[in-house]
């Protein structure tokens, strides 16, 4: 029995319609025919079609204009479709144009045909089941685009098969030029059509497993490489004389605030292009002929992206086209960072060759919408113009080498990933003239058009596939992999390492728990080889400072503090550098949390540290160092390591310290789930490590990656630089200098015969001896138990989670007269105005009333009080008096014979004030950020320190010693027992909001808020003073004999080799004072100076250098009155203990009649000034002795101004002129230290 056919036809002329009806009907394969008469767009009619249909097959003609069947065409097409199995059969036919017969061939069906308009002619062919299918499962209700949404269900379902025959001729009515056409979809007029047609479209996406979702688009990181241009506008060319310096004129003529270039590709033009630019005199114009002939628009595009002039972001402008304004360039770039977009796309007009108007105007694409774009790109022929891209992305991709869709291939591929920013004002003047090639265009050349545009759909839906599944390499895709890449394409001398590293020798040692690897490496002598004792270092250029590197070596921004570089020598596949943006010295403390950000950041990458003395080769200069993960033996065998890990603190939610049982030598574990906790559970380690003679920090390496969500960490601590063999001679030399890698399992040996002599129990040896001993890493898993316990059982720190309160010493006096502003409560009652308490019997008298303590609590929140004759810079050269103003509670209570004054409010609020205060109006906002920090930091620790004192009331400490001829004493804030701190700069200055009216600095506490400096557990002591003098001293020459490591003495510079002298001797600290070395603070800049010196600081001329001279009568009589000591006649001031700045923390007082020995410096600076001296670094002249031998006249010659302890405000105000970050001028201070935010 012969399959039968349904017919459906679109009424049309009534005539024509009927003569098509009865040939139909002639032929005895048709079953029914039926007409329909509101064509077959709708969901409804293709439902009726499903429920009329009885064949096996429905065959559509869609066209209401008339229809001649070609011979045989119901026989041919059934027989087709039966034999086939497709699902739907469509082919060639004629058209009757002007009453001309043209052949009008169609092009094959392929995945990426999801077009709207694909041409399958008016006449196709489908099984009947199929289509009844369709109608029962589709929920749309489309007025317009069911048709097309059928035909992506057939394809979906079966085969949509291409006939390669003429089968009929249909009457052709839209006789409009292809480059007219082409503009359908974006005609206002149909735009109800488009989005039903996007919606089918989108819902087929969903169906095949590739629709892009938005919101899972990738931020682009425009600052993965360095350009020297931002952008460039990119013009391909080839023979057009007549507009070529037009539209490089039009580039030429942008406005930009960037820099910018126009890379012309003169793609071997043979009329006069080529002599018309060379003409061009213009240095912003880069003419570039390529060496190939064979080269389209897509291949010149990869000429001008790939070569190194080209600018962050490549703008499109073609050779007979013109930018609309000479704002153009400058609105794509702003659109690339405000929208977060990795290609910009505009508008464009349409125009003749004199800028007339053209239809449809101005071509704007607003069919593009933020959530589905992507998806819709796919149903479309073009994206729009002028086309920008981010340069890195399109080197990585690369042009088709074609000269027609090339730029929709890229809109694809990039909307795969990243966002298209879209600009819908007129950028682009799109010009139509004779010599144009895409105004009119034959069927055949449409054709080849489509075909090709379908392909790089069908080629884009297969990648979507892909990705979605998982299965994409997101690696490749990566801004770390085209950096790399890019390097390795631009440098060959490392390319050729890189090459070579992957067929170097290698050879498996196994040991009983995991299999260690040696790596024949001989490019590594260099490193492996360095010396890293001081004069080596100094006598070499850093090879981490930019100015010593190689110009050709690029560099990643990681953050504020690090960079990124590719390592030029390479031990792995992906091998980088990441060191510090200033010449620091290699230490992990403080810098340890940039381990885990880079992993957050760079989730692929192993990351290693080697310590100073652990395999660093640049120890001079700090540094990380980063690559392929996966391939080092400790994470090969890290599965089978990690089942037999000793828990040493364990907690709840899987964080936590292990050590590593089965490695071949010590080693411990971190896993953590945050940075916050990550450093917190490294700080335990690290002060539980112990320290080996000489070294500031424990000698350690570390390996780290990211597995299944946690941040795997492998500290592996050390005894030892270098092995025995590595200094041996003979035979017995094995040059191995262990670093993370090697401490890993990867043995890097640079020469053949240590490589070839190298066995599992040698290299066993070499690891354990360089190694923590096993008794003193158990003692570490000791302290990091017992201080665990401690937390435990005394709580953490009691700082977290909220804000506190801080109480400020006021002022202590018999009688105090103060002004309420406001409203305040005090013994229930509520006082406005003016009021005095006196001392009285012991108590306080208010009132009439006597009181043993009173507190006035404030009924607002900015209700204030003022006090009245506040004295400031109390014993200090600046002293006076003021009224000033405070917000928050006050309260009185009665010390001895006196009644002390308290303010009691938030920290926060202090904080506004002390550093309105301490800083000038005029300071920058880093700086700002920074004092804040160490103001919060130094008050909290001072807090903790009295909670302790209160609560060890029988501690045994005091601030100095005395002796019959030695007084040793120091001033901190121990000697506070009823407040927290006092308001004069023995603490912090504090003047209330007196001098708390800086928007600057309440921004400053704000951005900073909760933030302070850490060491490990323990909140830093952060201690700061107006001038270090060149080298910052020391905590325990100032204070208790109790060094804090993040106090440690820096030189005041950042550069390749600073000197830090040795400032302990006093022939060093005699040539350093009598000196002015480049610092940091060794500033006469008054704009700089006013950042941290108010009005009355100002006051003071000198203080990197300063001079104070004494007569022999003068001295005798300040030091007589200061110490109630008799000397005599003074004949000697002799330093015996200086400390790492110069300051003198231990002098010799000698007379004729009594030698006394004081310290510590601010005793020192009590004593010999009457009010303070600047500093205790100072040395002594004297002249004009008398007979007895005492010198009539005394000079001191100092350096700084202040303790010198912790930060320096003028070097850090200069730091922060010249552009560092808060966070970088604080670690340049305190060394060692981390900032970590502890309340919201």
């Amino acid at each position: 029995m012969r399959h039968k056919t349904d017919c459906f036809l679109t009424k049309g002329n009534g005539e024509c319609t009927d003569r098509l009806v009865t040939a139909m009907q002639a032929n005895n394969t048709v079953n029914n025919i039926h007409i329909m008469e509101n064509g077959m767009h709708s969901t409804d009619a293709i439902r009726q079609m499903a429920e009329t249909a009885e064949a096996d097959y429905v065959l559509m003609y869609t066209k209401p204009t008339p229809l001649t069947m070609g011979q045989g065409m119901l026989d041919r097409l059934l027989l087709v479709i039966r034999d086939s199995g497709a699902a739907m059969v469509y082919s060639d036919y004629y058209t009757m144009e002007n009453g001309e017969l043209k052949k009008h061939p169609v092009i094959d069906h392929q995945p990426g045909a999801i077009r709207n308009d694909f041409d399958y002619g008016s006449v196709t062919i489908i099984d009947s089941r199929q289509l009844k299918e369709y109608a029962a499962e589709t929920t749309a209700n489309y007025q317009y685009a069911a048709l097309y949404d059928l035909r992506l269900f057939l394809s979906r379902k079966g085969m949509v098969l291409h006939l390669n025959e003429y089968l009929y001729t249909e009457e052709e009515t839209d006789l409009r030029k292809s480059g007219e056409k082409q503009f359908d979809y974006v005609n206002p007029a149909n735009r109800e059509v488009q989005i039903e047609m996007e919606q089918a479209a989108t819902h087929h996406l969903e169906e095949i497993g590739a629709k892009i979702n938005t919101a899972d688009y990738t931020c682009p990181d425009f600052a993965e490489q360095d350009f020297e241009m931002e952008a460039s506008v990119v013009i391909p060319v080839r023979n057009r004389d007549k507009t070529i310096i037009d539209a490089v004129n039009s580039a030429l003529n942008q406005i930009t605030t960037f820099d910018y270039n126009v890379i012309v590709v003169d793609n071997h033009s043979t009329d006069n292009t080529t002599a018309l630019l060379k003409a061009v005199n213009n240095p912003r114009l880069v003419h570039i002929i390529p060496e190939r002939t064979d080269l389209g628009i897509g291949g010149c595009w990869n000429t001008a992206v790939n070569d190194s002039r080209c600018g962050r972001f490549a703008v499109q402008l073609d050779s007979d086209d013109l930018y609309s304004s000479d704002k153009t360039l400058q609105t794509i770039v702003d659109a690339f960072y405000k929208q977060e977009a990795a290609m910009v796309i505009g508008s464009y007009r349409m125009c003749d060759f004199n800028l007339n108007t053209l239809p449809p105007g101005l071509i704007d694409h607003k069919e593009w919408t933020e959530e589905n774009g992507p998806n819709n790109a796919l149903r479309i022929n073009g994206l729009g113009a002028p086309r920008a891209f981010f340069t890195p992305l399109l080197r990585q991709i690369q042009f088709p080498n074609t000269s027609y869709g090339e730029d929709y291939a890229l809109g694809l591929i990039f909307s795969r990933r990243y966002r298209i920013g879209r600009i819908y004002d007129e950028l682009y003047l799109c010009r139509r003239w004779g010599g144009n090639s895409d105004a009119a265009l034959s069927v055949e050349q449409v054709n080849a058009n489509n075909l090709y545009k379908d392909r790089l759909r069908t080629l884009e839906i297969m990648a979507r596939q892909q990705m979605l599944k998982g299965t994409g390499d997101m690696m490749a895709d990566s801004s770390l992999g085209r950096f790399f890449n890019r390097q390795l394409e631009t440098w060959e001398e490392v390319s050729q390492r890189y090459r070579e590293l992957q067929a170097v020798d290698t050879k498996e040692l196994q040991t009983d728990t995991m299999t260690l690897v040696a790596q024949y490496n001989p490019a590594r002598m260099v490193s492996t080889g360095a010396s890293i004792s001081r004069k080596a270092i100094e006598s070499r250029p850093c090879f981490l400072c930019v100015k010593n590197r190689p110009e050709i070596q690029a560099q990643k921004a990681i953050d504020s503090r690090f960079e990124l570089l590719v390592n030029p020598f390479p031990i792995l596949p992906v091998h980088y550098t990441i060191p510090s943006l200033r010449h620091e010295p290699q230490q992990i403390l403080g810098n340890y949390s940039e381990m885990h950000r880079l992993l957050d950041k760079y989730p692929e990458l192993m990351v290693f540290y080697n310590g100073p003395k652990c395999g660093a080769s640049a120890p001079d200069h700090a540094h990380f160092q980063a690559g392929t993960s996966g391939v080092l033996p400790l994470q090969k065998a890290w599965q089978r390591l990690s089942r037999s890990l000793t828990a040493v603190l364990e907690r709840d939610n899987g964080e936590g310290i292990w050590q590593v049982t089965d490695y071949p030598c010590t080693a411990f574990v971190i896993k953590s789930l945050s940075v916050e906790s990550d450093t917190e559970l490294f700080g335990l380690l690290y002060h539980a490590l112990p320290l080996q003679p000489g070294d500031t920090e424990p000698m350690m390496n570390i390996v780290a990656w990211r597995n299944e969500g946690e941040t795997v960490t492998v500290v592996l601590p050390r005894k030892k630089h270098r092995p025995d063999c590595y200094n041996a001679e003979g035979n017995q030399k094995l040059m191995v200098s262990p670093g993370a890698l090697d401490m890993s399992g990867l043995i890097i040996t640079p020469r053949r015969e240590d490589f070839d002599k190298m066995t599992v129990e040698t290299a066993t040896a070499i690891l354990k001896e360089v190694a923590l001993d096993a008794a003193d890493a158990n003692a570490a898993a000791e302290k990091i138990r017992s201080k665990a316990q401690h937390h435990a059982k005394n709580g953490a720190d009691t700082h977290t989670g909220k804000e506190p309160n801080v109480t400020v010493g006021l002022v202590s006096a018999q009688k105090i007269t103060f002004r309420l502003n406001a409203p305040y409560m005090a013994k229930g009652a509520v006082i406005e105005g003016e009021q005095t308490v006196e001392f009285s019997e012991g108590g306080i008298l208010w009132r009439g009333n006597q009181y043993s303590s009173l507190i006035f609590r404030p009924q607002t929140d900015n209700a204030s009080f003022c006090m009245y004759d506040m004295t400031i810079g109390i014993n200090f050269h600046w002293e006076r008096k003021e009224a000033q103003t405070f917000l928050g509670a006050l309260r009185f209570v009665v010390e001895a014979d006196k009644i002390v004054a308290i303010n009691e409010l938030p920290v926060e609020h202090y904080l506004e004030s002390v550093i309105s205060s301490e800083m000038a109006a005029t300071s920058s906002a880093e700086l700002l950020k920074a004092h804040a920090v160490i103001s919060r930091s130094w008050l909290l620790a001072q807090m903790d320190k009295r909670s302790r004192m209160k609560e060890n009331s029988a501690n045994n400490f005091f601030s100095f010693t005395k002796k019959d001829d030695e007084i040793i004493r120091w001033y901190d804030r121990e000697d506070h027992t009823l407040f927290d701190v006092c308001a004069d700069d023995h603490c912090q200055r504090y003047q209330g909001i007196t001098r708390a009216g800086n928007p600057d600095v309440k921004r400053a506490v704000e951005a900073t808020r909760g933030r302070i400096l850490m060491d490990g557990n323990e909140i830093c002591d952060a201690r700061f003073s107006k001038c270090c003098g060149g080298v910052s001293e020391e905590f325990q020459y100032c204070w208790e004999d109790t060094p804090k490591t993040y106090l440690a003495a820096v030189r005041d510079t950042i550069g390749e080799h600073p000197v830090m002298p040795d400032l302990t001797r006093e022939d060093e600290a005699e040539r350093w004072i009598l000196s002015a070395p480049e610092s940091f603070c060794n500033t006469q800049d008054k704009n700089v100076l006013r950042q941290v010196l108010n009005d009355y600081d100002r006051e003071t001329a000198d203080y990197y250098r300063w001079r104070v001279e004494y007569t022999q009568e003068e001295l005798s009589q300040l030091l007589s009155e200061k110490t109630g000591v008799d000397f005599g006649a003074i004949t000697a001031l002799t330093p015996l203990e200086r400390g790492k700045s110069g300051r003198i923390c231990r002098l010799s007082i000698k007379g004729t009649s009594k030698r006394l020995i004081i310290g510590k410096e601010l005793e020192i600076r009590r004593v010999l000034s009457n009010t303070h001296l600047y500093s205790s670094a100072f040395v002594v002249r004297t002249d004009g002795e008398d007979a007895n031998g005492a010198p009539q006249h005394f000079t001191l010659i100092g350096a700084g101004w202040g303790h010198g302890v912790g930060l320096c405000q003028i070097g850090a105000a200069v730091m922060g002129e010249q552009g560092y970050k808060y966070d970088q001028i604080l670690l340049h201070y305190y060394r060692g230290a981390e900032i970590k935010k502890i309340y919201q």
